[in-house]
């Protein structure tokens, strides 16, 4: 019996660190919001003790990111600020490091772009946004906050809470923090520490501080290296293009100080509940690289994904309602294009067919309140690349107008209306398996994409009972 224990517990310690994840303060699949500074663009006011942050984050944020796509957290991570300093400046003369940094995480590992917020930019939406995300914690829904900020920022999110009668959510919020600095430095004597946070909330943020995760004279311990890049050179050869990315994010320090990505070990240890992680655990977990487990396919004649996923430019804007999947839509913001196809409102996404054929191309939308039923707010211009569209027999090669009528609800429908065709049902026909590309571009002011959904062999009746019970068709 002894020995049989030995081997099951020689196995476990030999694991690789993705394949088993602790529970650090009951974390268990839910919810994640971090904050963090890095600005660049100088905040000179004499209250500043220094006008920059230290640009350590502009390595820790991908590193970070990179953690979570790698154990597919991406739709657990509902919050990201960044230069999170309060009161300074936009980025207009500088390098915004933190944005590229983020833009290329992005991009990468497939986040959902809502949800980071360059705090200069705008102050109000960002903290608005983590307050409504505190506001929805439960202990069955808890909020797990990772600080790699000042404090400030966070006090003014639970300030909000408060002041908005949602008080006992606080009760389900977990901070973790490492750094006295970013607990207790000061922007401006009026700023706020973690200590005050805490207070203001009543004692009931549940507070844990970990070992700071520097130790850059060790760098074998923990994730700093200050000058000395030798331990980082695994991901400079790492056959993964993206983790070659995250080396190439530490090279900006103005003192080549950025052999440091000390806050990725916050998130290191939610997941892994290890407080001592370091690059050869980092190592370890990257070592067949990151790969993306959430893209969209078809399965079994059906495809189903939210119309979030699109990369949002333009006049197109995230929305939020209830009666939506996930409790998000899309919508578009621009005016009435009923005459010509505008091209800066061209949102795309692509997936993937495995079985080849004829799908029927529905969505499920809404029309803006007080238009609903009539024909405001309720198309766009839509186009399968590479021609792979048809209304009726014909061929679809360019844009054109699709539209549906809604009530309250989001409801599955989308009809093509083309010239000396009428209207018809829009199809797809895709030869083979592989990947394919949908294109929308705003054409009425208002209206509201909640999923796009694609299905071959099935009646519609059957999709709509079987989209009640999924949300998008994962790999």
């Amino acid at each position: 019996m002894k020995s049989k224990l030995l081997v099951c517990v020689i196995i476990l310690v030999t694991l690789s660190p993705n394949f088993i994840e602790s529970q650090a303060l009951n974390y268990n699949n839910n919810r994640i919001a971090i904050s963090a500074d890095g600005n660049n663009q100088a905040d000179n006011h004499p209250e500043a003790r220094w006008p920059r942050a230290d640009p350590d984050d502009w390595g820790g944020t991908p590193a970070a990111l990179a953690i979570l796509a790698k154990v597919s957290k991406q739709n657990k991570l509902v919050h990201f600020s960044y230069n999170n300093f309060i009161d300074a400046p936009k980025h207009t003369t500088e390098t915004n490091y933190m944005a590229d940094g983020v833009n290329g995480a992005i991009k990468r590992w497939s986040y959902d772009a809502s949800c980071f917020f360059d705090v200069p930019e705008n102050p109000d939406a960002a903290i608005t946004h983590l307050a409504s995300e505190i506001s929805k914690s439960t202990a069955q829904n808890p909020l797990y906050f990772i600080h790699m900020g000042p404090s400030e920022f966070f006090y003014l999110a639970i300030k909000q809470v408060i002041g908005q009668g949602n008080t006992e959510s606080l009760n389900d919020l977990y901070v973790i923090s490492h750094s006295g600095y970013n607990d207790n430095h000061l922007r401006r004597k009026a700023h706020h520490t973690m200590k005050e946070a805490i207070s203001l909330s009543g004692n009931r943020i549940k507070y844990k501080k970990i070992k700071d995760q520097n130790a850059c004279d060790i760098p074998e311990k923990l994730w700093c290296s200050g000058t000395n890049f030798t331990p980082f050179y695994w991901m400079r050869d790492h056959n993964d293009e993206s983790i070659q990315w995250i080396y190439s994010r530490m090279h900006f320090h103005p003192d080549r100080k950025g052999a440091d990505i000390s806050d990725a070990g916050m998130v290191y240890y939610l997941l892994f509940n290890d407080e001592n992680g370091n690059l050869t655990k980092l190592k370890s977990l990257f070592s067949d690289g990151i790969t993306i487990k959430n893209q969209i396919e078809e399965k079994n004649g059906l495809l189903v994904f939210e119309a979030e996923r699109f990369k949002l430019k333009g006049q197109w804007k995230m929305g939020y309602n209830s009666n939506a999947s996930k409790s998000k839509y899309i919508y578009y913001n621009g005016p009435n294009a009923y005459k010509k196809v505008n091209m800066d409102n061209k949102i795309s996404y692509s997936f993937k067919i495995n079985n080849p054929g004829e799908y029927t191309v529905k969505w499920t939308m809404r029309q803006p309140e007080g238009e609903r039923g009539t024909d405001k707010g309720n198309d766009a211009y839509i186009y399968l690349s590479d021609d792979m569209g048809s209304a009726g027999d014909k061929k679809t090669l360019y844009y054109e107008k699709f539209y549906g009528r809604s009530g309250n609800e989001f409801v599955l429908n989308g009809l093509l209306e083309v010239h000396d065709l009428g209207h018809k049902w829009l199809t797809a026909k895709f030869p083979s398996a592989g990947e394919y590309t949908i294109n929308l571009v705003g054409r009425s002011k208002g209206l509201q994409i909640d999923r796009i959904v694609m299905f071959k062999d099935i009646d519609i009746e059957e999709v709509e009972d079987i989209i009640k019970n999924i949300s998008e068709t994962v790999k």
